[in-house]
């Protein structure tokens, strides 16, 4: 589930995993008996009430099927959330919540439509914070991103499922955010152990050239991890995940920065969830 990236970011997210499970080894974040001073994630994904199949919701069919693709509920004259049908299967497959000020506040997305949420992102006056993620089928969150001034600045993950954050990655200033280092828990004490750190690009990364040129090479043919990719069906077609709205019949849809949303801003393959 997860942001639907192109196939390169989905490859060397598996790449990177995969790196890390062989420096960790397969026990790799096992926790003992009540480690001290460590207390699990809250891992539930929960759905904020959004009443779309009321009276009083605007209905709108964007590709003429005669089915809606974007219902608004508004208060007092202010629009409160609205739900999203990207594949105009009747379904809503994203769902954002507005502040006082019509800036998008909270998106929850079903990036692989299969009716359970698999990101909730939290916006501050429209600007994104947080994306918390499912990216198995396990229906629980394990992913943690945290941003500053709308990019990635840290992560966390849970990568064995047991609640406890076992993996921490980090986005260096000077470095792509498609560089990332990835620390490990190696022995269940909570922590990053010594000697389990993963550097995505070592064998990549080329530093930027003198008086601020790219340097030969750099960023050419090297798919990006810095988004985490959720549950992800690699057959079925991607959608922008910030789309202004469902595509009209026929048409690809547009997409918008992945990481702001306007307050009429409907993500593409996002989420329809269930309480």
């Amino acid at each position: 589930m997860g942001t639907r990236r192109a196939e390169g970011s989905w490859g060397v997210w598996l790449l990177a995993c995969g790196l890390v499970m062989a420096c960790a080894g397969s026990g790799a974040g096992r926790k003992a008996a009540n480690p001290s001073g460590l207390s699990p994630r809250d891992t539930r994904i929960v759905h904020e009430e959004c009443p779309v199949e009321e009276s009083r919701v605007v209905a709108e069919d964007v590709n003429g099927d005669g089915r809606p693709d974007r219902r608004t509920v508004s208060e007092d004259g202010r629009i409160v959330c609205r739900g999203l049908d990207f594949n105009f299967d009747g379904v809503v497959d994203a769902w954002l919540y507005f502040d006082g000020a019509g800036k998008v506040r909270r998106r929850e997305s079903d990036y692989d439509r299969d009716g359970r949420i698999d990101e909730v992102a939290t916006y501050k006056d429209g600007v994104l914070l947080e994306r918390d993620r499912a990216t198995t089928l396990s229906g629980k969150l394990d992913t943690w991103q945290h941003y500053q001034n709308g990019k990635v600045a840290s992560a966390e993950r849970d990568s064995n499922g047991d609640e406890y954050v076992d993996q921490w990655w980090e986005y260096p200033d000077q470095r792509s955010a498609d560089c990332p280092l990835i620390h490990s828990d190696v022995n269940g004490d909570g922590r990053p152990d010594p000697g389990a750190t993963v550097d995505v690009c070592k064998d990549q990364y080329v530093p930027s050239g003198r008086d601020g040129e790219k340097a030969t090479g750099e960023g050419e043919g090297r798919p990006g991890v810095s988004d985490v990719p959720t549950e992800v069906d690699p057959a079925a077609p991607s959608a922008a995940p910030n789309a202004e709205e469902p595509p009209a019949k026929g048409d690809p849809a547009s997409a918008a920065g992945a990481d702001s949303v306007a307050p009429d801003a409907a993500p593409s393959k996002a989420g329809g969830g269930k309480k």
